[in-house]
């Protein structure tokens, strides 16, 4: 006789999950470089904004305080709340600025903050900037956009992702300030961590070196590594040639060079070693998208 299995019915309840962040919308976001005497005259709004600084250094006023930040730096405006900023007059700074919304009651942590950031908000800030080109055809370097423009070829998930991005900043940085870290990263294999040396020291030998032409024999000879391994690095981590992003490095000395308002276009492709101006102009218009000239009128449209 066989014995019979009965199904006993389970019952399951779903548990909503908490959210300690909920971004509503998205007003803008902005990269940009600016010129060494920026200056922007304030405004007030009802939504917030953060200003983060990449590179360089600016006196942000929020308030009545103004506050000095340099780069790693970042600070929250809260609804209402004036604010500007301008560049030190010393360093042609680039910032990111977003602006957006939300009803959440932790949004109140960040009123009059001024933080550092780390590497992992970082990259998550690198991938906002990235969507947001997937996302919308504003221009991210326009101080003037009234509102940003979508896609219409917009790629699947891009508005989302830029939403979770900012959420898993917010609550990384309340978990830091609070030391509550998140699982704590195992340390780099040894393959990962040569890869990573090898690849800072070459850096450094371009910042030492961006008045030169070297060759890649001359880059793998003075740091000690083979040629093979060093492209293989920085194919690796920039999805360029050793070379092409030494190309980029100079450029952005460049850039820095123009928007600081001290020389022509010949001095400048004069002291980075080009061996014309004409030479110069086609590999900036290559790699950066626009000529000098083009690029110097577009940053001083923001004064």
């Amino acid at each position: 006789m066989q014995s019979r299995c009965i199904l006993v019915p389970m019952y399951y309840t779903g548990r909503t999950l908490k959210k300690e962040f909920a971004i509503d919308k998205i007003f803008s976001i902005h990269y940009f470089e600016f010129v060494k005497d920026y200056s922007f005259k304030g405004e007030k709004h009802n939504f917030w904004e953060f200003v983060y600084i990449d590179k360089g250094a600016i006196l942000a006023t929020a308030g009545e305080k103004t506050h000095t930040l340099i780069k790693g730096d970042i600070i929250f405006h809260k609804p209402n709340e004036f604010h500007d900023l301008n560049a030190d007059g010393h360093i042609a700074p680039n910032i990111v600025i977003m602006s957006f919304s939300s009803s959440s009651p932790g949004m109140k942590w960040f009123e009059n903050r001024i933080m550092r950031i780390g590497n992992e908000e970082k990259n998550l800030l690198a991938r906002i900037l990235h969507e947001a080109g997937n996302a919308f055809s504003s221009r991210l370097d326009d101080p003037w956009l009234p509102a940003l423009e979508r896609n219409r070829k917009q790629i699947y998930g891009s508005e989302h992702l830029i939403q979770l991005y900012l959420e898993q900043i917010l609550i990384g940085l309340v978990r830091r300030e609070m030391h509550i870290g998140t699982v704590t990263e195992p340390e780099s294999p040894l393959k990962e961590k040569t890869s990573r040396d090898a690849f800072n020291k070459v850096i450094v030998f371009f910042e030492n070196h961006l008045l030169e032409m070297p060759s890649l024999e001359t880059v793998c000879r003075e740091t000690g590594y083979s040629c093979t391994y060093i492209e293989n690095v920085f194919k690796e981590k920039t999805g360029r040639s050793v070379m092409e992003y030494y190309k980029i490095t100079k450029l952005e000395k460049a850039k820095d060079l123009i928007r600081e308002g001290n020389y022509t276009f010949t001095q400048i492709a004069a002291a980075l070693n080009y061996s014309s101006i004409h030479y110069f102009s086609k590999v900036f218009k290559k790699y950066i998208g626009m000529t000098p000239t083009e690029y110097s009128s577009s940053v001083k449209l923001k004064l």
